[in-house]
C-alpha cells in the first residue's frame, strides 16, 4: 500500500515540476504558440496521479497487493 502511495506522490511531484518547467521555458523564450509541454504537465498531474490514487482505494478495498499478478502490474 505504501508503494502505491509513494508512486502517486512521485508522479504528483513530476507533474508539478513539469508544469513549472513548462511555464518558465515558455516565459523565458517569449513563446506564445502551442507546445506539448502543457499536455505532458496535465496528463502526468491529472491522469497518472489520479490513476494511482484510484488503485490505492482499490487496494484498500480488495487487497490487490496480495494477488500474484500485482507484481507484474506494478
Amino acid at each position: 500500500m505504501r508503494k502505491i502511495l509513494d508512486t502517486a506522490h512521485i508522479y504528483m511531484i513530476v507533474g508539478l515540476v513539469s508544469g513549472l518547467y513548462y511555464r518558465d521555458i515558455t516565459e523565458a523564450e517569449d513563446f506564445t504558440g502551442d507546445t506539448q509541454l502543457a499536455v505532458v504537465h496535465t496528463h502526468v498531474l491529472a491522469l497518472v496521479t489520479m490513476f494511482f490514487l484510484i488503485v490505492l482505494a482499490l487496494e484498500k478495498l480488495f487487497a490487490l497487493t496480495a494477488l500474484p499478478l500485482f507484481r507484474w502490474f506494478f
